[in-house]
């Protein structure tokens, strides 16, 4: 169904306020889906996104999204959209995820805490009103801003955008130069393409960054999973003790002891639980619709030819990267995911 799969993680922080975690399918064009609950089914107007479910566009299918705060989302052909959840330095954070395609977003008035606005592998910061983000299945990513400013950063660069301006973040590079949108038209489809052509002409060095892309999802999720292990040991200490102190019969120490030592500790695992959580499914829909795509392409271009060195080379990396993602993300998932 989806034609042409992009790659980009790019965090957008929308600094107005905060978002309600679900949103009405106003309007669509063509058969577009909606994931839920590990389903995936015929999607209506009418129907409402809550956090964990995607809309899914075709090649000539189109969805309009609503909130109560009278935002809109447009989600574009080819495009997978998605409303998930992570904990950011201030708490729990709603995130408006395009993993596939482009995404135009205008806000309406927001109240509280902002969203965040991801798309897979470069990190940015928008404060703006209205703006589009496109992603490549090369993990290119471009950003253009028709009102407000928008900050895109990425390894360690930053490039401030105010109305009319745009730029591209090429995978794993800093951001490019700013150019101006006054004249110029984007073709999302067009560029995209170009970006495709060039991954599939030398496979397994568009591989070799595709990888790059994918580790910095299991680095995040080792790091989290690391401390949520050691937060683990250290909770199941303070059970036991909480539990010599219940046996010896002196409840108000028990008490005390509890609120002291577990409550926080419990406060500290959910937190991790859910960004564990977060960069898995990030890290899945990158392997579904990222390496997926790409692999299934290879393997119709070269069936007439199965022992061809560009195809018998990419395999092998290919199943490299799989097994690494096996060992590293799966044990994260659950059956509903896959």
């Amino acid at each position: 169904m989806i034609k042409r799969i992009i790659t980009v993680l790019v965090f957008i922080n929308v600094v107005f306020g905060t978002y309600a975690q679900s949103a009405d399918i106003v309007f669509i064009d063509g058969w577009v889906d909606l994931k839920t609950g590990g389903e995936i089914m015929e999607a209506f107007e009418g129907d409402i996104l809550r956090t964990g479910d995607s809309v899914i566009t075709g090649d000539d299918s189109y969805a309009e999204l609503s909130q109560k705060n009278l935002s809109t989302i447009k989600v574009q052909p080819n495009s997978v959209f998605t409303i998930t959840e992570k904990e950011g330095d201030g708490g729990k954070e709603t995130v408006l995820s395009t993993t596939v395609g482009s995404v135009s977003y205008k806000f309406g008035k927001l109240f509280g805490k902002e969203p965040k606005i991801a798309t897979p592998s470069t990190i940015a910061g928008v404060r703006g009103t209205e703006f589009t983000v496109y992603a490549a299945e090369d993990g290119s990513s471009l950003v253009a801003v028709t009102s407000g400013l928008v900050t895109v950063s990425s390894q360690g660069k930053s490039v401030d955008l105010t109305a009319d301006e745009g730029v591209e973040v090429k995978a794993g590079e800093a951001p490019g130069e700013k150019f101006t949108l006054k004249g110029r038209e984007l073709d999302f489809s067009s560029w995209n393409n170009e970006k495709y052509n060039v991954l599939v002409s030398n496979p397994v060095a568009g591989l070799k960054k595709l990888d790059k892309q994918l580790d910095q999802f299991l680095a995040d999720i080792k790091d989290y999973s690391a401390t949520l292990k050691e937060m683990k040991a250290q909770k199941d200490e303070f059970i036991a003790e909480w539990n010599k102190l219940k046996d010896s019969g002196d409840k108000d120490k028990a008490a005390a002891y509890f609120d002291k030592n577990l409550k926080p500790l419990d406060l500290k695992l959910g937190p991790l639980y859910l960004n564990v959580r977060y960069y898995s499914l990030s890290a899945l829909s990158f392997r579904r619709y990222i390496l997926g795509k790409l692999y299934v392409d290879l393997k119709g271009r070269y069936f007439a030819e199965p022992g061809n060195p560009v195809y018998t080379d990419f395999l092998s990396a290919y199943k490299r990267i799989l097994g690494k993602f096996e060992r590293t993300v799966v044990p994260y998932l659950n059956g509903n995911d896959i």
